[in-house]
């Protein structure tokens, strides 16, 4: 009888240990669960490059905008490393960053000939065959990205035009005509030049604007879109013309001296009555309270060789993941999700509002009348390139740039400098 109970207390304990064990797996499982949807919200930090940074009026609605993603998701911290496009310390960050292995995860970046060392080097994913990634809702400046290989390793933001931001009260007072002709631009040049207002508020050394656009004067758009392989004969006249008007007083004495911020201020205090610029000069200019004194014309052709109304512009800016990031298990959903809410509509339209420049999704409404004109150039124009500093090394088109004091002076024709810049490789 012993030995039974002694036998029956065994088989017990036995049956115990087996029901422990297994209530011990069902509670390390669920343990596992638990601990697996814990690390969904694990602290993950990001950092993010753009151009949108100094006197961008961009830069406090993006800020805004990283401050309302990260309340929306707070295991995400984010570190924004924006710097000004402005005399490339942008490309000199990335290009550093990159070469480093210290490439930030998300980047609004040119895609232009910039992006192509890095595209070729596998550094930035194909968006379009990205898990997660949503391209909805674009319009047509999505397929502009689109590269020779067939893939879009950006998402545009916003579009923009170049063209001559003229200061139309100027105008009216002093009786000239806004220049809608070569010839009215140059009749412009003269009339202002003898009064106290400047006729072109311009830098000649920090002179992107200029180049491009008397470029596109010179020779029309089939000329404009010539590669500097080609030594482009009208891209050396453009150059030669900008030295022709510098002698007739079209520019600011100190032109050769002053950068582009300074030529801009000359603009803003309408001590000038043109200046050349981009679509994002808006910004400054309402800040400065001129809006409504100002206008957008496209660039007179001189020739009959294209058609004002011509323009540079287009969207060579966008949104990259790198490919470091997206193959990062415990970054690649921040990344996606993050990526995403940046390219979203409500995203673009906001920073549209703040820049005046085109939305790549939805449309603007309530646009100011001035902000509205270059939107019409933009539909309407007969033909819009890219800048040609989107298109060449932009060592090449420093080059250039930096040489017009220099043809401005006589030391050297149009046609030298560009000869010399097709040398560098």
């Amino acid at each position: 009888m012993t030995k039974k109970k002694f036998r029956l207390l065994g088989i017990m304990v036995t049956i115990l240990l087996l029901l422990t064990a297994c209530g011990g797996g069902k509670n390390n499982s669920e343990t596992a669960g638990s601990s697996d949807k814990a690390s969904d919200n694990k602290a993950v930090k990001l950092r993010i490059v753009t151009t949108m940074a100094g006197t961008d009026p961009a830069g406090e609605v993006f800020e805004a905008v990283l401050k309302e993603f990260q309340e929306e998701n707070p295991h995400v911290k984010i570190t924004n490393e924006s710097q000004s496009a402005d005399a490339g310390t942008i490309r000199t960050k990335i290009n550093t960053d990159f070469s480093s292995d210290n490439e930030p995860d998300i980047m609004f970046y040119f895609n232009t000939v910039d992006a192509e060392g890095l595209i070729k080097e596998g550094k930035v994913i194909d968006l379009e065959n990205a898990e997660g990634i949503d391209l909805s809702g674009y319009n047509s400046m999505l397929e502009q990205q689109r590269r020779e290989d067939g893939k879009i390793y950006a998402a545009p933001q916003t579009g923009f035009y170049e063209a001559i931001f003229a200061n139309k009260k100027l105008f009216e007072d002093n009786g000239i005509a806004l220049p809608t002709t070569w010839e009215e631009y140059e009749k412009a040049i003269e009339e202002f030049a003898k009064t106290d207002i400047i006729p072109i508020a311009a830098s000649t050394e920090d002179s992107y604007y200029v180049v491009e656009h008397y470029a596109l004067a010179a020779g029309g758009m089939e000329n404009y879109r010539a590669t500097l392989e080609e030594k482009n004969s009208a891209w050396a006249e453009g150059l030669d013309l900008i030295a022709e008007h510098a002698k007739k007083g079209a520019f600011p004495k100190d032109a050769g001296t002053i950068d582009l911020a300074m030529a801009q201020n000359l603009f803003h205090q309408e001590q000038a009555a043109m200046l050349f610029e981009g679509s994002w000069a808006w910004g400054g200019i309402q800040e400065a309270g001129i809006a409504d004194n100002v206008t957008v014309l496209p660039m007179p052709i001189k020739s009959d060789k294209g058609e004002t109304g011509e323009l540079i512009g287009g969207a060579s800016q966008g949104w990259f993941i790198s490919t470091k990031a997206y193959n990062d298990d415990t970054k690649k959903d921040a990344v996606v999700d993050l990526f995403n809410y940046l390219t979203s509509e409500d995203t673009i339209l906001r920073i549209a509002a703040a820049t005046g420049q085109i939305p790549a999704k939805g449309q603007l409404t309530d646009v100011d009348p001035n902000i509205a004109v270059g939107h019409e150039l933009t539909s309407e124009g007969p033909a819009v390139e890219s800048p040609i500093n989107d298109r060449i090394l932009p060592e090449a088109f420093t080059h250039i740039r930096t040489s017009v004091p220099e043809v401005v002076s006589g030391a050297k024709t149009g046609q030298q400098v560009i000869d010399e810049a097709a040398k560098m490789k």
